[in-house]
């Protein structure tokens, strides 16, 4: 996958302050303990001299073999010398050298000339991050959408009581994010404006991401735009196959986007593809099953309704409540 010049430029600042903090906490390490421990210099010193004595032993013409021997002998009682002054100060050896976040590449991305698997996850984090829409994703958590706001008696039309079916509701998802992996099912979020989809879509994400997983959210209509915008030449990107490889892409507000063929054909496209990948997706709308239909065909709809999960959200629009509160 190609990345943009401004994508790669981040990922590698990340491995290049990685590596900077490395260096940076063992020689802040290595300066306090030989202020405490002159001897440590001295053991240094002794060591690196090893390369010159071989040197010395080629070119006067002596064993060498048993030269180095000797030096492996002396090294290993210098470093056996260093690491008990490192462990009367409870430090591990491995600390006194650079601990890099990536030991097989050392925080520099590549490993023998190809790239490292650590700067193939940043460049792909690096770009869903730009991808998405964050919008108030930190604030989001299941903890924040209180059950309260929800009516605690029956809707007249249906018989269900808001409180208890969002409970269950609230529930599952909840589970969904804390045992999310790429295998997980697809979801579709339906009901009313302003009753915690996008909260709970938000929730998802954020504990997805949280646990390691490559995670694309963004209200439809500005996703889709990117898309059209790539089309037709008017910006560069690979939008399309980051939706389409992410390991979970979050569609938000369905239906409120412009209504085209373009678009309906976009989303057909990230929707069949990641089906037929088995890659979960999130959709959240405000469209009914008779009003998806009427919009975007059989194609989406039957997609939408045979493969998703269906969460149907009831209640009134929590915005509204709030509101209503400060003015009493």
């Amino acid at each position: 996958m190609g990345y943009s010049r401004e994508v790669y430029d981040a990922a590698m600042a990340v491995l290049e302050k990685r590596r900077s903090d490395a260096r940076s906490r063992a020689a802040a390490l290595h300066e306090r303990m030989t202020e405490r421990h002159p001897r440590v210099r001295e053991i240094e010193r002794e060591m690196a001299q090893s390369a010159i004595q071989v040197a010395r032993a080629v070119l006067d013409g002596r064993d060498v073999e048993a030269a180095v021997d000797k030096i492996k002998t002396q090294n290993l009682a210098l470093q056996a010398e260093l690491a008990g002054i490192l462990a009367q100060e409870g430090i591990p050896q491995a600390d006194f050298e650079p601990r890099y976040h990536c030991p097989r590449c050392e925080d520099t991305g590549y490993v023998n000339g190809h790239i490292c698997e650590c700067f193939r996850s940043l460049l792909r984090e690096e770009a869903y991050r730009r991808l998405s829409y964050a919008g108030p994703m930190g604030e989001a958590d299941f903890d924040s959408l209180r059950l309260e706001y929800y009516p605690d008696t029956p809707d007249p039309r249906t018989g269900v009581v808001p409180r208890a079916r969002m409970g269950e509701i609230l529930t599952y998802c909840r589970c969904y994010a804390d045992d999310f992996d790429g295998r997980s099912p697809s979801l579709l979020l339906r009901g009313p404006t302003g009753i915690g989809k996008t909260h709970v879509s938000l929730a998802i994400a954020r504990k997805a991401i949280e646990r390691g997983y490559g995670v694309v959210y963004g209200p439809v209509q500005m996703l889709l735009h990117k898309l059209e915008k790539e089309h037709f030449g008017r910006a560069d990107g690979n939008s399309e196959e980051l939706m389409t490889s992410c390991d979970l892409l979050i569609l938000d507000d369905l239906g409120a986007e412009f209504s085209s063929p373009f678009y309906t054909s976009c989303l057909y496209n990230l929707i069949n593809g990641r089906m037929l990948e088995g890659k979960p997706t999130i959709i959240s709308t405000n469209l009914g099953q008779k009003e998806l239909m009427e919009r975007y065909g059989e194609q989406i709809t039957s997609r939408l309704i045979g493969t998703f999960v269906p969460l149907v959200f009831v209640g009134k629009d929590i915005r509204q409540i709030k509101l209503q509160q400060k003015i009493r």
